[in-house]
């Protein structure tokens, strides 16, 4: 008799640059996809040199070889959920947009324009533009911070995270996350209800990579299904649980996140061996342990696959 093939684990792309720190970037996104049991492939779009006090240099990687890495990886492993991070240039946001049209995988765009340590890595005005006009419609959301979405907007004085993200849809986005947000959490508009996503503020000095985190989660979270509402609930709550448990030791003045160890800690306390990654994350998160809780999370993380395939 033929031993059952084991399910087919959750894939997710991520889209974007290098961190030579290791804690954002697309490492940071592997880490994040890793923590909740997704398998994660790259597209490297750029290349810096940074630690988590800020960008000390940069540089993009040559449109062919980014169109190369995008037709393999989607031909031979295929995704059920992507991100795209750092924009660069019109020409890249223009070849990503073409490459990812048509695919019924859920897309989270984060415009990463605005480091944690304040560090620009916007490609210019026209990047920024033609991410609005090409990626933002087809993104299932986009997740701005606070500064990067009153640059998208051009509203550099509002402090309303509603009309932040309300300007954002009218500006082509289905559904807005903006993280950071005046008071701590982040907010959510789905084109129709907005909604707070309450959480705490942790001054850990371990924001590096937060960003990175929160939309790579809320990819994965959406490969697997989850709906916005409460992706953007799970993601929230554990990448606040990454800075509680960031990697103090590393870095001088700020350090990066650390969701990997959170979850490891979680795991080992909830059931003393660390193989139960869905009851990890709801225990790192702080979300309540109870059947409805535990059946979303697993649908998240672990079990059969009901992702889209690219």
């Amino acid at each position: 008799m033929t031993a059952p093939r084991p399910p087919r684990r959750t894939r997710c792309l991520t889209i974007g640059s290098s961190d030579s720190s290791g804690g954002a970037g697309i490492q940071g996104d592997l880490k994040a996809f890793a923590s909740v049991g997704a398998y994660g492939a790259t597209v490297l779009v750029g290349v810096t040199a940074q630690s988590p006090a800020g960008v000390i240099a940069s540089a993009p990687v040559d449109l062919d070889l980014v169109a190369a890495q995008l037709d393999t990886v989607l031909t031979d492993i295929g995704a059920d959920g992507v991100k795209v991070g750092t924009t660069w240039s019109a020409a890249l946001m223009h070849l990503v947009a073409d490459r990812l049209a048509g695919m019924s995988a859920p897309l989270v765009v984060d415009p990463v324009l605005v480091t944690a340590a304040g560090s620009g890595l916007s490609g210019g005005q026209d990047a920024v533009d033609a991410l609005c006009e090409r990626l933002l419609p087809m993104a299932a959301v986009t997740t701005p911070n606070f500064a990067e979405a009153r640059r998208l907007t051009g509203l550099t004085d509002e402090t309303d995270p509603a009309v932040l993200a309300g300007a954002l849809v009218r500006r082509g986005a289905r559904a807005v996350v903006i993280t950071d947000v005046p008071g701590g959490g982040d907010w959510l508009f789905d084109g129709r209800r907005h909604r707070a996503v309450p959480g705490p503020r942790h001054a850990t000095g371990c924001e590096h990579g937060a960003g990175c985190a929160h939309s790579a989660l809320l990819t994965a979270f959406l490969a697997r299904g989850v709906p916005l509402p409460r992706a953007a609930e799970l993601a929230h709550r554990a990448v606040a649980a990454g800075v509680a448990n960031g990697a103090v030791d590393i870095g001088r003045d700020r350090h990066p996140v650390d969701l990997l160890t959170a979850t490891a800690t979680a795991t080992e306390t909830a059931t003393g061996a660390a193989t139960d990654t869905a009851s990890a994350t709801e225990t790192a998160t702080g979300a309540a342990i109870d059947t409805g809780a535990a059946v979303a999370v697993g649908a998240a993380v672990v079990g059969g696959d009901r992702g889209r395939p690219a």
